[in-house]
């Protein structure tokens, strides 16, 4: 049921998300939610997993999708705390302890205050961002230029890409390119720095 555009926006998407997560693949992450939806269509539990049921009558298959991974993405990256003193133990080897690595790394705060802070202030980054990402894309739902753009900036994927991708010329780029960056000013006032 995907396009090829569809496809190629999916696994940039996927791309971008599977960073941090304990997805080794962006193709390893799109197969995950593709799995879940199918899980949830036949009906039953597999490896005691419900799955994602679709809306198929309320949202398109390649936002569910994206969705999907998110989603994915997200928990993963929230159960990686679970995991990190495994990987930081194998990373230690037998040069040196977790600690150590840690403090190699930069990611060591003697303070546990300290620590929380720096939690507390990444989620709340990051749950900003979020937001305003899905304001933005709500925002240009229904112009498919710059919603090229966009998913082009995403995935960073160099411009003559997005051309072809798209099927758009430079001039329509460039304009859609301006389009975005007046309405997102408009639209959050302030949030370029001076």
């Amino acid at each position: 049921m995907l396009t090829a555009a569809e496809r190629l926006r999916l696994f940039a998407r996927a791309r971008l998300l599977v960073w941090g997560t304990e997805y080794t693949d962006p193709q390893e992450l799109f197969n995950e939610a593709v799995k879940r939806a199918l899980v949830a269509a036949n009906g039953a539990k597999q490896d005691g997993e419900r799955g994602r049921p679709w809306p198929i009558d309320r949202v398109p298959l390649p936002a569910f999708l994206a969705g999907c991974m998110d989603s994915i993405a997200d928990s993963s990256r929230e159960s990686l705390g679970q995991t990190q003193t495994d990987r930081l133990e194998a990373l230690a080897g037998e040069a040196g302890d977790v600690g150590t690595v840690l403090h190699r790394a930069g990611h060591w705060n003697t303070d546990v205050m300290e620590q929380a802070i720096e939690v507390e202030d990444t989620f709340d980054r990051q749950q900003h961002a979020r937001a305003d990402v899905r304001a933005i894309e709500v925002h240009f739902k229904d112009d498919q230029e710059v919603l090229a753009v966009i998913e082009g900036e995403k995935a960073d994927m160099p411009v003559a890409e997005v051309l072809a991708l798209f099927d758009l010329d430079q001039k329509t780029y460039d304009t859609a390119r301006r389009r975005l960056r007046r309405q997102v000013d408009k639209l959050m006032p302030g949030r370029r720095q001076q």
